[in-house]
């Protein structure tokens, strides 16, 4: 009887318990249509998913599932969702673009057999209220024709990933090559501040010298912790630097502008500057640039992607001739000095003969045979964007020829950069082998692959001017401008001091001099944290061991981005530290710098003691280094002074391993070597 008394109990608490299961999977779904309104699709699959996990015959959710996974190109996940729509003649028949939405799955998948078959069914018993996806359908049918016969007829391009010293499980494109540098892009630095789950993301620039590991480029290139930095394109001589800055709109939109930089006489990156319209158009983008030497006009030439007016729909390429008696190594601002003046821009030209409707951008001008490659999801292709080519002749730019096979596949192929011999280099591509954000749905994002080409794209003679000839002047029509270029909040104020406080600097194990007890050293801190980056590998191999797939994968990426984003950074801040040091002192200010020393918990505190003193000796060493002692001066005379406190095991968080068996986490682990550092606290200014 007493299970009786208390039923009325239990069934009240069952029906609560529903109740809330059900409220769940609402929020949920409510989370992902939220999140699909905003275009942040990789969220909505989340959300979705959890709802499939409970109810996995919630057709509308398998349907939104699809939808999301498809706009973001995880086509086997969007397949598996339609699929079990498919199954059921009557879903079938509530969701009329049903077997469109298959079609270009398939197609996305590089099998365009099965993908025309969806077409054809579709276009089989078409919807009446659907004009435009039943013409597009017709032309899906003849462009998956065309790509089985590229397909077909490959020509045997050799493409490589560049593995996980440049690639990352974001997204990595606009490659560029200067000297033995690569130049290209990232997406995987966390926005600052930000504490959302999954914490946004930033791009910025990256630099792989003779195929070394990718790091940021050091001090003086232009970076912001609030606005993506992309898109690196030079001048022919190398000294003038064109860069997107972008800010987002919303989760999958952002609105880009071009500024340019100038890299002077002692290859010194000078402040950054916003180019004026008519380059840049308020509420419009303007993003992707290229510079090249054109013979038509016998000077540089910047290309670009825009939205803005004029064009045919979307992105759309666009081009101007630069006016040279700017972008020319005998107008280079002297050393130290800032840009206080820029070209006249002509009007940029739509290039109405390589765009379409749909968007048309990230455009490469290979000078060599003066030719224009881009990216197109608009002109006939094997799937997603693919690159294509047109020869200009004189102003004339000839019908785009699809890059065929090797180059291109059903998904997307952008970014193409070729390099002076005409036959190897680079792209950025999302196919098959590259590196996944979400190893579950296989979705997300570009890799950078090189290349090699059958046969080299043959240079007309002549090429380019030799570096005796002289510079010839545009004649175009220009616009006037102020010589006082306006500076918009996408960049930074140029640093302050206080921008330094809380600067990390990073130490290896028992570094500098180990196993001793003496407060002081001889090195410096440039010496010591060199020979901690050579110890970046050994650090991913210890830290990886031992474990598989994807756990073994997110440990080697961990370290990475430990390395690069952490010790290098802040090796890189502390150089910009000390020329606005040296700047400032030069102006007269007395400046006191306070640094604290920690510790990981390896050792006893009255060692660690000692060891943080010694690494506080090593920052100031570098202090009177720097720029050949050029610091010394106002040490000695205490304009500069620099204050110590040193701080052991007893500041270390807790959860740091202590065990010196345990070594992977006590001295591999991030968070060990997070410990072993000293930190600027303080910065005061008399």
């Amino acid at each position: 009887m007493k299970s009786v008394k208390y039923l009325p109990a239990l069934i009240a608490f069952l029906l609560v318990s529903f109740a809330a299961y059900g409220q769940s999977l609402r929020s949920y779904e409510r989370a992902g249509d939220d999140a699909f309104k905003k275009k942040d699709y990789g969220a909505a699959v989340q959300h979705y998913a959890t709802v499939l996990k409970r109810k996995n015959n919630d057709y509308s959710v398998l349907w939104k599932y699809g939808e999301c996974a498809r706009l973001f190109y995880s086509y086997g996940e969007a397949e598996k969702s339609y699929k079990k729509i498919e199954a059921s003649p009557k879903q079938a028949k509530a969701h009329p673009l049903l077997f469109f939405r298959l079609g270009e799955v398939k197609k996305g998948q590089g099998d365009y057999a099965a993908a025309i078959g969806y077409f054809e069914k579709f276009l089989s018993d078409p919807p009446g209220d659907e004009p435009d996806v039943v013409e597009k359908a017709r032309l899906e049918i003849e462009y998956c024709r065309q790509a089985q016969t590229m397909s077909a007829d490959s020509k045997q391009v050799e493409i490589k990933n560049l593995g996980r010293s440049i690639n990352s499980a974001y997204s990595e494109f606009a490659p560029v090559v200067v000297g033995d540098t690569l130049f290209f892009s990232s997406y995987r630095f966390d926005k600052k501040g930000d504490r959302s789950k999954p914490r946004q993301k930033l791009t910025r620039v990256m630099i792989s010298s003779r195929g070394g590991r990718a790091r940021e480029p050091g001090r003086g290139f232009p970076t912001t912790d609030t606005a993506h930095i992309a898109h690196t394109a030079f001048s022919p001589d190398g000294h003038y630097v064109f860069f997107s800055v972008c800010k987002n709109l919303n989760a999958y939109d952002i609105r880009c502008e071009l500024w340019l930089t100038i890299v002077d006489r002692r290859n010194r990156w000078l402040p950054p500057v916003r180019l004026p319209e008519p380059i840049n158009m308020p509420g419009y983008t303007t993003t992707q640039p290229s510079v090249s030497y054109d013979e038509y006009f016998e000077g540089p030439v910047l290309w670009f992607a825009s939205d803005r007016p004029g064009g045919k729909g979307k992105l759309d390429l666009w081009y101007v001739p630069l006016d040279t008696v700017f972008f020319c190594p005998c107008a280079l601002p002297l050393p130290g000095k800032k840009i206080t003046r820029l070209p006249r821009f002509a009007q940029p030209v739509n290039a109405a003969a390589v765009n379409t409707p749909e968007s048309d951008g990230m455009p490469f001008y290979f000078a060599p045979a003066q030719k224009l490659y881009f990216s197109s999801e608009g002109w006939p292709g094997m799937g997603g964007y693919d690159i294509f080519s047109s020869q200009k002749n004189d102003l004339d730019l000839a019908k785009p020829v699809n890059a065929g096979a090797g180059l291109n596949s059903s998904y997307n192929d952008v970014y193409f950069y070729l390099k002076q011999d005409g036959l190897t280099g680079y792209l950025s591509s999302n196919r098959p082998g590259s590196m996944y954000l979400d190893a579950s749905n296989k979705a997300c994002c570009n890799d950078l692959y090189s290349f090699r080409l059958p046969t080299p794209v043959v240079p007309p003679t002549p090429a380019l001017p030799s570096k005796g000839d002289s510079v010839p002047t545009i004649s175009v029509k220009m616009v006037p401008l102020t010589t006082e270029p306006v500076q918009p909040a996408a960049l930074p104020e140029p640093p302050k001091l206080q921008d330094f406080v809380g600067l990390p600097l990073y130490f290896d194990n028992d570094e500098p001099d180990k196993r001793t007890r003496r407060t002081t050293t001889r090195k410096s801190y440039d010496e010591t944290v060199h020979a901690y980056l050579e110890r970046q590998r050994e650090y991913r191999d210890r830290f990886a061991y031992g474990l598989k797939d994807a756990a073994y994968d997110d440990a080697e990426t961990t370290i990475d981005d430990f390395f690069e984003n952490e010790v290098r950074r802040g090796y890189e801040r502390l150089g910009q530290l000390c020329d606005l040091l040296l700047q400032r002192l030069q102006d007269g200010e007395q400046i006191e710098v306070l640094i604290k020393g920690f510790t990981s918990p390896r050792a006893k505190s009255d060692y660690n003691l000692n060891l943080g003193r010694r690494r506080i000796s090593s920052v100031r060493n570098h202090f009177e280094q720097y720029a050949d002692g050029a610091l010394i001066p106002f040490l000695k005379t205490g304009q500069l002074k620099v204050l110590e406190t040193s701080f052991g095991e007893t500041t270390a968080r807790s959860g740091i391993s202590d065990d010196l068996n345990d070594e992977r986490n006590s001295i591999y682990h991030p968070d060990a070597a997070r410990e072993r550092r000293v930190e600027i606290v303080e910065i005061r200014e008399r």
